[in-house]
């Protein structure tokens, strides 16, 4: 009974081990096909069967992990993209197999929101050109649920940007103010030569309570601007104005007190590309004369409070500053010229003969002694000292006691002769800033040691000496492109080395060098040559007084003579990669107002008016014609009649002016308007 239940038991586990094989088997054939999913539910239906199969369950759970990544990535992608059917698809095969997966859930919940972004973000952008508030709530609303919406803070940023200019935005007068017109008054109430303006240009003025209501002022001008002839009667009668909406004004009195209550201050950021933060600081502070200015080095940024007229003088210079240097391309070629001719022929003899007499320093003298075969045994002496003998040697010595030395016992016959040429070509490239150093070494970094005693401590020190070709340059390039080099080039190799009593090396080394300033053009190549050295050797060996005999010396001796010569040419091509970019005339050269007042809109009559100002009253100052001829006022038309007005009470008759040039123009014409009651179109403030 038990043989049969062990039997059986045995059978099972086999069989079971061979399902397990066979579903390992099928999730591969699956895999194969690119289908992973059944691959799992065939692990899974067999594992089902065989809960205790550890490698089937090993194998389950990491094919599993495999595939949920796959499926993470691959909706992470989609999101990302703006496939939302793709991703969702995908996150829920994840939950399909792990229904409580977090990753999966988040990017379902992600990518909900993205598609409610989505909606929110095409709704702002319908609707920013007319309501701009609503549209940056929205906005703000979808950054505040996912600050890393790249569409939103793009919107975000356009809306910030358009908010900001509108605030910041300068109110101009109307085109009518604008338009051309002829004006005459003398010594009369400035709030009535107002009074006439505002109904001419109809514009509304606004007086400061401290306006003095009692100022009197005289104009003649002709073909000339509503605008132009406001801002002249303020400059004489030392008034300001602010410009509130597109006709309304406010004038107000031209004090320091008043500037500060009246006058805008802009704060703007630069941030500056090449120029050098602290001297863009300096030549603010010296040219626009502000105060409150900071820089930030890290970040290459300027920040400046001042009024709008400053702040649009200090664009203007920072723009002619603020430029790319020039840079130069300097294509170098050095050529080293080596020439050896080496010629070693004749007989080398033995330089040197000598003798050392050998003793025995401890008085045993070497013996001989005679054996009865008839052979001889010898008995060293010990302790051999050379040229130490003693005197009881001395007296017995022979020639066994001597030993001679030839030195080298050979004699040679040398018969050699080398000629060389050596050509060693560099041709460097490198590219340097205008006024920048730029450094070219082609060679090796020679280790000098240096000792120091201090203390009865020794201390050594390793420094490093350039050793080869050494090219120092320098370029200066012009507004025409002509480039200044200065050049400095030295050649150094190691001639001898020498050692030291301590155990050190030095080095002695040869060098040539070269400084020079030239000016060369773009692509022009200029050469630098004759840096000669040349080395001529004679040695020579032999017998006393025979190799001295003219046609035996290399007989009775060897001689060899060595003739070096080397010739260094540098070629220099400077070629400009990039030209200094000269500003615009508009950056170059404008107006910057006056001593006391910063503007670039300077004070002046255009259309080629003429004008002639007199705040004393009297009579007024002969009018000077432009150069060129200038067209005539419109004639009074009803199109043009708030222009040209048919009465105009407040206008004193001029008294007569000198008698006019055969040149100087017709007076122009009264300017006449209907009476208005006072303070219409004006208000004090």
């Amino acid at each position: 009974m038990k043989r049969a239940l062990l039997a059986s038991m045995i059978s099972m586990a086999f069989l079971a081990g061979c399902a397990s094989e066979i579903a390992q088997y099928k999730a591969d054939s699956f895999q194969e096909e690119g289908n992973p999913e059944g691959a799992l539910k065939t692990l899974q239906a067999q594992l089902a069967k065989t809960p205790d199969d550890l490698q089937l369950r090993v194998r389950f759970q990491s094919s599993l992990l495999q595939y949920l990544s796959r499926l993470q990535n691959e909706g992470d992608q989609a999101r990302a993209r703006g496939d939302s059917a793709l991703a969702i698809s995908r996150y829920q095969q994840i939950l399909s197999w792990e229904p409580n997966n977090q990753r999966a859930q988040e990017g379902i919940r992600l990518v909900e929101m993205g598609v409610r972004h989505s909606s929110m973000t095409k709704y702002a952008m319908s609707i920013k050109d007319t309501r701009t508030d609503e549209a940056l709530t929205i906005v703000n609303q979808i950054l505040a649920e996912n600050p890393r919406n790249t569409e939103a803070q793009i919107l975000r940023n356009d809306l910030e940007s358009r908010k900001s200019r509108e605030a910041s935005l300068r109110p101009a007068l109307a085109q009518a103010l604008k338009s051309p017109i002829s004006l005459q008054f003398r010594d009369q109430s400035m709030m009535s030569v107002f009074d006439i303006i505002s109904r001419i240009g109809n514009v509304n003025f606004i007086f400061d309570k401290d306006v003095p209501p009692n100022l009197k002022t005289t104009i003649y001008a002709r073909d000339t601007t509503v605008q132009d002839v406001i801002n002249l009667i303020l400059a004489t009668n030392q008034l300001d104005k602010k410009i509130l909406n597109d006709n309304t004004i406010l004038i107000y009195p031209k004090r320091p007190d008043k500037d500060r209550d009246y006058k805008d201050m802009v704060m703007r950021t630069f941030y500056l590309s090449n120029a050098d933060p602290k001297q863009v600081l300096s030549m603010i502070k010296q040219m626009v004369k502000t105060r409150d200015v900071y820089i930030d080095e890290r970040l290459s940024m300027l920040v400046m409070r001042d009024t709008p007229d400053a702040i649009a003088v200090a664009e203007r210079l920072i723009a002619a500053q603020d430029i790319p240097q020039s840079e130069v391309l300097m294509d170098v070629e050095v050529l080293e010229v080596s020439n050896a001719d080496v010629l070693d022929m004749g007989i080398k003899y033995p330089s040197s003969v000598s003798a050392t007499v050998y003793g025995n320093s401890i008085g045993t003298a070497p013996t001989i002694t005679k054996n009865a075969d008839g052979t001889t045994t010898t008995t060293p002496a010990s302790s051999l000292t050379a040229g130490s003998i003693t005197l009881d040697q001395l007296r017995n010595i022979n020639s066994s006691d001597v030993l001679v030395n030839l030195g080298v016992p050979t004699i040679t016959a040398n018969f050699n002769q080398t000629k060389g040429k050596t050509n060693i070509l560099a041709n460097p490239k490198i590219r340097v800033k205008n006024r920048d150093k730029a450094k070219i070494l082609i060679g090796e970094r020679v280790p000098v040691v240096t000792t120091t005693v201090s203390n009865g401590t020794t201390t050594e020190n390793v420094n490093y000496q350039d050793v080869g070709l050494t090219l120092n340059v320098e370029p200066i390039l012009t507004v025409d492109n002509e480039i200044s080099v200065k050049v400095s080039l030295e050649v150094s190799n190691i001639t001898k080395t020498i050692p030291t009593k301590g155990g050190l090396l030095v080095y002695q080394i040869g060098t040539r060098r070269a400084e020079t300033n030239m000016t060369a053009r773009d692509g022009e190549t200029q050469v630098l040559a004759g840096l000669l050295s040349r080395s001529e050797v004679d040695a020579g060996a032999g017998l006393p007084f025979l190799s001295s005999v003219p046609g035996f010396d290399r007989i009775f001796g060897t001689k060899s003579s060595s003739r070096e010569k080397t010739e260094l040419v540098l070629l220099i091509t400077p070629r400009v990669v990039r030209s200094l970019p000269l500003p615009s005339t508009h950056i170059t050269n404008f107006d910057s107002g006056t001593e006391g007042t910063m503007s670039t809109d300077p004070l002046r009559l255009r259309n080629s008016s003429a004008v002639i100002i007199n705040n004393q009253g009297g009579q007024p100052a002969p009018y000077v014609p432009p150069a060129a001829p200038q067209p005539a006022p419109a004639p009074a038309t009803p199109e043009n009649y708030q222009q040209q007005p048919a009465v105009n009470p407040f206008v004193a008759t001029p008294s007569p002016a000198p008698a006019p040039s055969n040149n100087q123009p017709t007076e122009p014409s009264k300017l006449e308007a209907t009476p208005v009651p006072r303070g219409g179109g004006m208000g004090r403030r």
